[in-house]
């Protein structure tokens, strides 16, 4: 799993549209799509404490990418399922779109982690992993070892990696890039709030995931290395200890699911995402059209019934 670095995914996702797109897919879109996966998922997966009674997934690592469990809420497949009911439901392109791009980011980059997704579902219930880190999400540990195994891995240099994405990109992060090209997308949004909070207080909205994302990754390293007393081979230490390696950290036990050879995870994964993106492209006209008739078909038919009232 990704911790920051899904935050981070957001504006690099809203700042390498094709061009066709700029300035016209929503942005919280985008936003919900990165977040559905996790959303609909992940909470079992830590699980909560009632009266000393622990509600939760017995099998974390299981429920959250496997099948049988909830596995599919991190494929390409539901994701696009989605959108294609947003589409039957509203015809907005601009919405439909940007929330495809978000959840094939969100799926996607998951592969990285030791146990992975179900790239291929429903053809094929094997996951896809790259084995970059440890998967950690354990029942006795909870999220701290989760995020101290994260925090002290490759995981750690995937969120600063896409921190620099978004960095190389910080025009998305502008006054004038939100005026200009994120507004106009979501043009009733953003007055709505515009009705409770100023310019000033609309731009933070718009970028508080990326520094939600900044303060995560600062305070969880934090804790992971200055502040936690792990125990490791008898022996209480000051913090975790880092290791760097392909699929550390050394420390924890990687949990894993039935999954193809792992040097087909990478190609098949940006196979997919240009995939993702081609489609949108080329959908994106007739998307257009099809959005046009309806509210044309939808405009007549209210001036048909304005005029039989008369």
């Amino acid at each position: 799993m990704s911790w920051a670095a899904h935050q981070f995914e957001v504006y690099a996702v809203q700042a390498h549209l094709p061009k066709k797109m700029i300035g016209k897919v929503s942005f919280w879109a985008i936003f919900l799509g990165d977040f559905t996966p996790d959303f609909l998922s992940k909470f079992w997966v830590y699980g909560f404490t009632i009266n000393g009674t622990r509600y939760g997934a017995e099998i974390p690592h299981q429920w959250h990418r496997g099948f049988p469990g909830m596995g599919f809420t991190h494929t390409l497949f539901f994701g696009l399922l989605i959108a294609a009911g947003f589409w039957l439901w509203k015809r907005n392109r601009a919405f439909v779109i940007g929330y495809a791009l978000g959840y094939a980011a969100h799926a996607l980059t998951d592969i990285n982690d030791s146990v992975g997704v179900m790239l291929l579902f429903p053809f094929t219930t094997l996951n896809w992993t790259s084995e970059t880190w440890a998967y950690a999400a354990t029942v006795d540990g909870g999220k701290y070892l989760d995020g101290a195994a994260y925090y002290s891995s490759l995981g750690l240099v995937m969120d600063v990696f896409w921190l620099i994405v978004v960095c190389f990109s910080w025009r998305v992060l502008t006054r004038e890039h939100w005026r200009t090209r994120v507004v106009p997308a979501d043009a009733r949004i953003w007055a709505f709030c515009g009705k409770y909070l100023p310019e000033r207080g609309l731009l933070a909205l718009y970028r508080a995931t990326f520094f939600y994302g900044v303060c995560r990754m600062i305070s969880w390293s934090a804790w992971a290395h200055l502040v936690a007393r792990p125990v490791i081979d008898g022996v209480e230490r000051v913090g975790y200890p880092f290791d760097l390696s392909w699929n550390g950290p050394y420390w924890l036990a990687a949990r894993s699911l039935p999954h193809v050879n792992p040097w087909l995870a990478y190609p098949v994964a940006l196979a997919l995402l240009a995939g993702v993106y081609v489609a949108a492209i080329r959908l994106w006209e007739p998307m257009g059209r099809a959005e046009s008739e309806r509210r044309s078909r939808s405009g007549t038919q209210d001036a048909s019934g304005v005029h039989d009232s008369a």
